[in-house]
């Protein structure tokens, strides 16, 4: 029995059962306290573990009594005190055995620091020898593997706790003392593991593997589920859990990076910055707390796991962790900052981003991670590109913290797929910007699978549009020019912006058109390449772009790129890498604390569906042409109303945050 085979043992807490068993579970609650298992408790946990399972799947005395000796910390159990049941007045921390009967019922509550108590309980004296019997234990051994072969034996050193057996005696079952027990039991291993503890060689986590209908308990209990175990124990499946185990060191610390999205791997400090901090999870609440919630039957519980993946969005934030997120960004000072902690129980697709998709196969992944996004402010957006793309690259890239090279993430509103592209097609002259291969280390190419949004156009002569001119006006007119574009071009930019001068006239050639995406969330402006060209070298009046209150968060200047700007040079003179620019643009957030973003990937969640559609192509190549530039590929799959965004993300920094949350 080298496993949590606790099927028949756990309670249920059906509405019935909690009707018929709320006094008697009061009543048991209130009369255990949970401690070391002594040697001679030994024949009474053999009673409860040859009753409570087959003769093929119990543990045997002597193995009993192998993890007791050996193993002794790892092994309590819930000790039930008889109605009135105390002797004499003998100090249980000189560890007296005696006053209880026969051994097979169990000893007495050995040394004082091994005992604790349920919560809620009332309060007892424990300066007594107590009567009762041992009515449940969990028993676990240390190993280096999580390996059928690993836990035969104890391994002191190893940093994986295994446990073997959550068993609680029949008439006790649902009643609550198999959640007390776990809980007892996880507290009691935290300490253990503890600055202070006993260990000399700290733990990393705790495993077991369990059948189907008992993941919603180890899930309430903190445990991840990560898929079916290939461990074979009789004809059920079994699927394998574990929870970690935080030690003092590194309780308020968590990875965090910085890199570059949509860069050039060639060219120091192009693309789009980002910070991503990297939770064990959901900051301020346990990972993937689904099923944190006492109304809800195992039954519910293990329907709402199942049916993770119709839920596009992660579980709500408590107030706490919103607040730290924010606190984070403001000290990163980065456009975006991206969070992101790992969702077991969520169901993912092996569907892939890159087109045309993959056969979609929904399949129980530990690649599924919530994601949430925040502005150098403080202030918090439902969806960045950029930062997404970062996100991805720690996850996949030259750090690899999860298995595979695809992940999902769960972001506020969407639900978004990455792929980590890893073969690389032959070089031609046609190439796309995703077949550019790079020989950096740190860099990762990405494709991403975001939501398709169109442009709503707003009718020109109408008052929105000439409000948007005018602001247009302030924002680029209303300032000063450098001074080394100080010639005709100043003459050229007064006479496109100036409304005094012609305006309408010359906002009918240069303004092709005005309009917002999806939930008017930017304000989408397409110029000629002349006017686009125009703009350049101007200093922007950045306030002044958010007079115009039709749009929630940033404003959107492009156009068709000419011939002689369709081809960039990407990675310095390298033969066939010029890829074929379709678009130009330049992105302002002066809604969301960022002036001019340098690469902004969700922008082309619109770009790429409206430049394709007007060229008629189903890839397009976008050039965002800030300070620092970067390329951004759209693959498009109207059908499916999505857009594959493709990008190469270069990490510069990887270090710990110490804030605490």
């Amino acid at each position: 029995t080298l496993f949590a085979r606790s099927r028949p043992l756990l309670e249920r807490n059906s509405q019935t059962m909690m009707a018929n068993n709320t006094n008697f579970s009061s009543s048991i609650l209130d009369r255990i306290i949970f401690r070391a298992v002594q040697p001679t408790d030994i024949p009474r946990c053999y009673q409860i573990e040859s009753a409570s399972y087959p003769e093929d799947e119990a543990a045997s005395k002597s193995t009993l009594q192998y993890r007791q000796h050996h193993a002794a910390p790892f092994f309590r159990c819930a000790f039930l005190i008889d109605n009135g049941g105390s002797t004499s007045h003998t100090d249980i921390s000189n560890g007296n055995m005696g006053g209880m009967g026969s051994p097979s019922i169990g000893g007495t509550t050995s040394t004082s620091s091994s005992i604790s108590r349920p919560v809620k309980s009332t309060p007892m004296n424990l300066t007594q020898t107590l009567k009762g019997r041992i009515i449940g234990y969990i028993c676990s051994t240390r190993c280096s593997s999580f390996t059928e072969e690993a836990m035969k034996s104890h391994d002191a050193t190893g940093k994986i706790l295994g446990i073997h057996s959550v068993v609680v005696e029949e008439k006790y079952r649902n009643s609550g003392v198999a959640s007390a027990m776990m809980k007892d039991y996880l507290s009691a291993m935290e300490r253990l593991n503890s600055k202070e503890g006993i260990l000399k060689v700290k733990m990393d986590k705790i495993v077991l593997i369990a059948k189907k209908n008992l993941l919603a308990f180890y899930v309430r209990n903190g445990f991840r589920a990560m898929g079916i175990s290939s461990i074979v124990h009789g004809k059920e499946q079994w699927f394998e859990l574990e929870r970690d185990l935080p030690t003092d060191e590194d309780a308020n610390k968590h990875k965090c990076f910085l890199l570059d999205s949509f860069a050039d791997v060639d060219k120091e400090g192009s693309g789009n910055p980002a910070g991503v901090v990297l939770l064990d999870e959901s900051p301020g609440g346990k990972v993937g707390d689904v099923t944190n919630n006492n109304s809800f039957d195992d039954e519910e519980l293990d329907d709402i796991m199942e049916d993770a993946d119709d839920n596009n969005v992660a579980p709500e934030i408590p107030p706490r962790g919103v607040e730290w997120m924010a606190a984070v960004a403001k000290e990163f000072n980065q456009s975006e900052t991206a969070f992101i902690w790992p969702l077991p129980n969520y169901e993912v697709s092996e569907e892939t981003c890159v087109c045309p998709p993959k056969q979609q196969t929904p399949t129980a992944s530990p690649n599924a991670y919530a994601i949430r996004y925040y502005t150098r402010s403080g202030m918090e957006v439902d969806l960045c590109g950029h930062a997404t793309l970062a996100s991805a690259a720690v996850l996949l890239g030259s750090t690899k913290q999860v298995d595979g090279n695809s992940v999902t993430f769960y972001a506020k509103h969407d639900k978004l797929q990455a792929e980590l592209i890893v073969s690389q097609p032959s070089l031609s002259s046609s190439m796309t910007a995703a077949s550019i291969n790079n020989n950096n280390s740190n860099a990762s190419r990405i494709a991403m699978d975001f939501p398709w949004k169109n442009v709503t156009l707003i009718p020109a002569g109408g008052d929105d549009h000439k409000a948007v001119l005018n602001m247009l006006s302030n924002a680029f007119f209303g300032t000063s020019i450098k001074a080394e574009v100080e010639s005709d071009l100043k003459a050229k930019f007064c006479a496109f912006f100036n409304p005094k001068d012609q305006s309408h006239a010359l906002f009918s050639q240069h303004v092709l058109g005005i309009g917002t995406t999806d939930v008017k969330e930017d304000l989408f402006i397409e110029l000629t390449e002349e006017g686009f060209d125009l703009l350049r070298g101007i200093k922007v009046d950045y306030s002044s772009l958010s007079e115009w209150l039709g749009y929630s968060r940033g404003v959107i200047i492009c156009c068709v790129a000419g011939k002689e700007s369709s081809e960039v040079e990407i990675g310095g003179n390298r033969p066939g890498c010029k890829p074929v620019v379709d678009f130009r643009s330049r992105f302002f957030g002066p809604k969301v604390g960022i002036d001019e973003d340098p690469v902004t990937g969700s922008a082309h969640c619109s770009l790429g569906p409206y430049f394709g559609t007007k060229l008629g192509k189903k890839v397009v190549i976008g050039k965002q042409e800030s300070e620092r530039g970067g390329l951004v590929e759209c693959i498009l799959k109207q059908e499916e109303g999505r857009v594959c965004i493709v990008g190469t993300a270069v990490m510069t920094v990887a270090g710990m945050l110490s804030m605490p949350i």
